[in-house]
């Protein structure tokens, strides 16, 4: 990536970097995750989470990009208490699950729609599962719920367990094909919430490299 004019962005994560600095991982669309140098950030009450700005960046000599500007591209989503915290659980998934400097295009809209989600009347389980899903068919790994994994079509009224990498088997202390394929259409209630959040974490899990998420931690009810 050369030096940009300014670009839209969001701030992913961001920790401190000598005595006034700070490191940022920001989400661009035509970028992806870049690294980014913010000499005397600290000061900066616009280098926040889920404030979306504008920024300009310079290309520096090694894998960080430098700061050169960051202004308001509009106001920071109203997020607050259990929202907050699945807010920060998908920064951390992008933080953790792309590679920097690699271009997504298709998740920056899904990014801003469950920013969106989690502000407004959306179940914020629903919001997070939605983006879950978007972002492993994004980053390859898509689950693919209305066929098993010899190809036939998946049977309502059969059992299936999820494969890594592979699919849907069958197996009789496996996951309803009714429920797997109402996943597939977005048609919620509250047995496929429930279906829906353990084989995300299943399918999530081999990607995360063996670390558990902060934003879990930190949010005791789950998400």
């Amino acid at each position: 990536m050369k030096a940009s004019a300014h670009s839209p962005a969001w701030l992913l994560h961001r920790h401190p970097f000598r005595n006034t600095s700070l490191i940022l991982d920001l989400f661009l669309p035509e970028h992806g995750r870049v690294g980014v140098v913010a000499r005397g950030g600290r000061k900066n009450p616009l280098l926040a989470p889920f404030r979306p700005l504008w920024v300009e960046l310079k290309a520096g000599g090694g894998e960080l990009f430098t700061l050169r500007q960051a202004e308001p591209r509009g106001p920071a989503m109203p997020l607050a208490g259990h929202a907050l915290y699945c807010g920060f659980y998908i920064n951390e998934l992008l933080v953790r699950l792309l590679h920097r400097d690699d271009p997504h295009p298709d998740l920056w809209p899904a990014y801003q729609r469950t920013l969106a989600g989690l502000a407004g009347d959306t179940p914020l389980d629903i919001s997070l599962r939605r983006f879950e899903m978007v972002l492993l068919e994004d980053i390859g790994y898509g689950l693919v719920l209305d066929h098993d994994v010899d190809g036939q079509p998946l049977d309502p009224d059969g059992l299936y367990r999820w494969v890594p990498e592979q699919g849907l088997m069958i197996d009789p202390q496996g996951y309803p094909g009714e429920r797997l394929l109402a996943l597939a259409d977005d048609r919620w209630n509250d047995d496929l919430r429930r279906l829906a959040k353990t084989l995300l974490r299943e399918a999530l899990e081999p990607h995360l490299g063996g670390r558990p998420l902060r934003s879990r931690e930190l949010f005791r009810g789950g998400v």
